[in-house]
Formats: structure tokens, sequence, C-alpha cells
């Protein structure tokens, strides 16, 4: 609307590409985060791992606490607690020894 005013058409246009820039910054700064959301809801409906499952992870292995939509928590029984990103669960070979059986 401001570019039809000949004399604001150069405020306008500087205007939308500042806004494309910004645009482009935020969304490259949020990209771990938004895939650390979608892959939580990727875990979310799929289910591979349940809060009480034993897993292994990499070189970690311990009991799963809680999944949130951005991190899962894994208790690996020696007073810690190991915080993985969803990105990297669902990107990973993660071994669930629990099965079927959450109880196991």
């Amino acid at each position: 609307m401001l570019a039809q005013f000949t004399s604001l058409g150069r405020l306008a246009a500087g205007i939308f590409a500042s806004t494309a820039v910004i645009g482009l910054i935020i969304g490259f700064a949020a990209q771990n985060t938004i895939s650390n959301l979608i892959a939580g809801v990727l875990i979310a409906i799929t289910q591979p791992i349940r809060i009480g499952d034993r897993i292994s992870f990499e070189d970690r292995e311990g009991r799963v606490t809680d999944i949130t939509l951005s991190y899962t928590f894994i208790d690996p029984g020696d007073g810690s607690q190991v915080v993985v990103p969803n990105q990297l669960l669902v990107q990973g070979i993660v071994h669930n020894h629990s099965g079927a059986d959450s109880k196991a």
C-alpha cells in the first residue's frame, strides 16, 4: 500500500527488504528449536519410547524419566540426569530394552 505513493515507494521497498532479511535471520536462528519441536511431536505420535522405558542412546543407557516437546530426560542410575534433544533421538539409533513392557 505504501508503494502506491511515489514519495514513499523507496521507504516501502526498504521496509519490505528489511523485513525479509529479519525473517531469514530469525528462521536460521530458530532452526534447531523448530527441529526439536517437530521431533517431539513425532516421538509423541509414534511413541518409540515412553516414560519408564530403559533405553540406550549413543554411549548412554538409562531409564526415561520425562519426554517434553524439546527434550527427553534419561536417568542413568548414578544420580545424574542426561538431557537429550529430541532431534538427536529422532536422527539417531535408540535401543529400547523395555520393548512392549514398560516395566522391564
